[in-house]
């Protein structure tokens, strides 16, 4: 059984008092406290092996090139991914999805082109398409919410036609707290040979996560959600 106590305990953040009681921190879904083993390992790596990765050939920049990749193969195996070259390290989910819009949207997409977003999407996930928009002329579809506030599965099918290249779509809606089925939307959107970004912000830190199972193109998340430090995506 869980020993709440001891769990706090690996928080230094949480020893203090806050209006004269024990902090208690609720907002892990915009942030997460940093328990003291990554603040150890943070410090750690500063004090003995601070150093140029992949740009240096002296003793140092060859054993931070070592832990930076050992850092990718970590987050490899915790999404499930085949191969450790397909981790792409960014500042965090904003800019992982940036990335997306910035290569794949450039490169393949054209005026009068489409791309399928949901009525609950963080801004994240509609102002780089939204720009993407006013710059090169594509078009976005949204799915919209049934009475119970989840995305509208039939709206979704009818929303595909020979324009359709890319779906970006949350996994789980910071607002609602709702799971999307995304293995659903990600199945139907490849039945017609279109590519499907999920946004994993909110899923990584609490549903086990299998990219290979999902399928999908691109999955994006943020380090600071699932207690790594600020600036990894």
């Amino acid at each position: 059984m869980l020993n709440p106590q001891e769990i706090r305990n690996e928080f230094p953040i949480l020893a203090q008092t806050v209006y004269g009681k024990p902090l208690i921190y609720l907002d892990n879904a915009a942030t997460t406290q940093k328990p003291q083993c990554v603040i150890d390992a943070i410090s750690n790596a500063y004090c003995t092996i601070n150093a140029n990765v992949h740009r240096g050939v002296h003793h140092l920049s060859q054993v931070a090139t070592e832990k930076f990749e050992e850092a990718r193969r970590t987050v490899q195996q915790y999404l499930g991914a085949a191969h450790s070259h397909e981790i792409i390290f960014t500042r965090g989910t904003t800019e992982s999805i940036n990335l997306v819009a910035n290569s794949f949207g450039n490169t393949f997409l054209k005026e009068g082109d489409e791309v399928i977003i949901s009525t609950m999407e963080h801004h994240s996930n509609i102002v780089p398409w939204q720009m993407l928009r006013d710059r090169i002329g594509i078009a976005l579809r949204v799915i919209p919410l049934t009475s119970d506030e989840k995305l509208d599965m039939e709206a979704y099918k009818a929303l595909f036609n020979e324009h359709t290249k890319l779906v970006s779509i949350t996994h789980v809606s910071n607002v609602m707290g709702v799971t999307n089925p995304v293995k659903e939307y990600i199945d139907i959107a490849h039945s017609y040979n279109v590519p499907v970004l999920i946004d994993g912000a909110q899923s990584s830190p609490h549903i086990k996560i299998d990219v290979k199972a999902l399928d999908a193109d691109f999955f994006v998340m943020s380090g600071h959600k699932v207690y790594a430090p600020t600036g990894i995506g």
